[in-house]
């Protein structure tokens, strides 16, 4: 069995989820008895709350003040893309925790000897533990990432005594990186570093007929897709799942922006088509200020047919919608800010970042009897995919698994494969995936082009060996 980051320790150090948490203002005051204080707590005017706000707890189960004040710290500020990033940082300083925990450190165990401050220490535990376990480089370097934004933030924030961080807990490194933008020009850019990250030269290695895009990705064949085409016809998905694949299929889009996408955007896109019969496409923008989701908050134009469109308004309208709007967990209701897809009790798919921020302000009419939230993570949208997977498998029993994600991959290799039927040249075709897959990264958009003649070369070997083992038919 693989070994996990928890198993490198005996704290039972751990973070918990608080699902209503409030930001408010607490008074202390004296009692009666000098030795005896009372408090009095209330909650800010004008101010939501936070669902899932992350809390880590000590070994002894007492909350871990200096972590915990950190944590809080990271609140509404900008950096802070959304509350799966907070609960990821949790999760990191748990790690450290937990390493202070077992070797007996404070957090502030900073001699004059560099190479003996707790965080040092804990860099050179961590590398031992990628070079005697499967961890990844990348996870581990995320883990002391947090940890030097951890001290950086409390003396930022003077959570402690200047004096107390009188010696450094980590050397910054400025680096200079080259770039490419999207249109293939190089440039150069100043990045801030620290020698806690651990040098590493192991990359994932890719498996034959997997692409490396945000995962590991399989694109499905054509066959693949045809049986997922038939299967939609037998009504073996529901609508809502049905047409989410179709928009993943046919825009690329990850889940997050699939399952995030708003009313009111597919009623813009409508109406723009309506104004233009000669239009065939329409481009729907997510990311940044735009409603649906994107990995990052990065801007990313995604075109939908004409008919993926009607499509869609067809389902807005139809009365099997309107019941699940209607729900009581239904946030908002009734208006174009509701998500396109909901499952049957009212929940979004996958929560976006525009409900977390609109139940921070207690005056709008959505929070009106509103009830808690519960932010949802796509578990919902994978059940039914794997629903739909095995009603297929019934009757092709050869059908293979596949992921929400896959369907990004078999995108691009549908651009690649239609542009190169059509005789375009390769700096096209690289073009076009690009900017529909939105590769800030130039070397996966390569991946795409070259995945076919790899996946050829392969079985060409696989065909020379099998001749020579078993030749003139020896294999029967």
């Amino acid at each position: 069995m693989k070994a996990t980051l928890n198993k490198l320790f005996s704290s039972k150090a751990r973070v918990i989820h608080l699902s209503h948490f409030h930001k408010g203002r607490l008074v202390w005051s004296k009692g009666e008895d000098d030795r005896e204080y009372e408090y009095l707590f209330s909650c800010l005017e004008d101010v939501g709350y936070f669902p899932k706000m992350p809390v880590i707890l000590q070994s002894d189960g007492l909350p871990w003040d200096i972590g915990n004040a950190y944590l809080l710290g990271q609140l509404e500020k900008p950096s802070l893309s959304n509350m799966k990033t907070l609960t990821a940082r949790a999760t990191h300083l748990k790690y450290y925790l937990q390493y202070l925990e077992d070797t007996g450190q404070h957090f502030l165990d900073l001699p004059k000897k560099y190479y003996e401050r707790a965080p040092q220490k804990f860099s050179v535990f961590m590398k031992q533990a990628i070079n005697d376990h499967e961890f990844s480089a990348e996870h581990i370097n995320n883990i002391l990432s947090s940890v030097a934004h951890f001290y950086t933030n409390i003396r930022y924030e003077s959570l402690v005594a200047e004096a107390s961080m009188e010696n450094e807990p980590f050397t910054p490194i400025r680096k200079t990186v080259l770039t490419t933008n999207r249109v293939g020009l190089v440039r150069s850019i100043q990045a801030v570093t620290n020698d806690l990250r651990i040098k590493s030269s192991r990359r994932p290695i890719p498996q034959l007929g997997k692409l490396r895009d945000g995962g590991s990705l399989r694109p499905l064949t054509p066959e693949e897709q045809r049986i997922i085409g038939e299967g939609f016809r037998k009504n073996f998905a529901s609508i809502e799942l049905e047409l989410m694949i179709r928009v993943a299929l046919e825009t690329g889009a990850r889940q997050q922006t699939v399952c995030t996408l708003s009313i009111g955007c597919i009623k813009r896109a409508f109406e723009e088509l309506e104004a233009s019969p000669s239009m065939d496409n329409v481009v729907i923008n997510a990311g940044q200020r735009y409603k649906a989701d994107t990995k990052g908050g990065q801007l990313n134009r995604l075109i939908f047919r004409r008919k993926l469109i009607n499509d869609l308004m067809t389902y807005v309208y139809c009365e099997r919608a309107e019941k699940r709007r209607s729900r009581e967990n239904s946030f908002y209701f009734e208006t174009d800010e509701n998500y396109v897809f909901l499952t049957r009790d009212g929940n979004p798919y996958l929560t976006a970042q525009r409900e977390v921020l609109d139940r921070q302000d207690p005056m709008a009419a959505w929070n009106i009897n509103a009830p808690l939230m519960v932010p949802k993570n796509g578990q919902s949208l994978r059940n039914e995919l794997g629903r739909f997977v095995a009603r297929i498998q019934k009757d092709e029993p050869g059908f293979n698994d596949f992921s929400f994600h896959d369907l990004r991959a078999t995108m691009g290799m549908n651009v690649v494969r239609a542009l190169r039927r059509k005789g375009y040249p390769d700096s096209k075709i690289f073009d076009h995936v690009r900017q529909r897959l939105n590769h800030s990264d130039i070397k996966t958009t390569e991946l795409y082009l070259n995945f076919d003649a790899e996946l050829s070369e392969f079985n060409n070997i696989q065909e020379e060996f099998g001749s020579i083992i078993y030749p003139e038919g020896g294999d029967e």
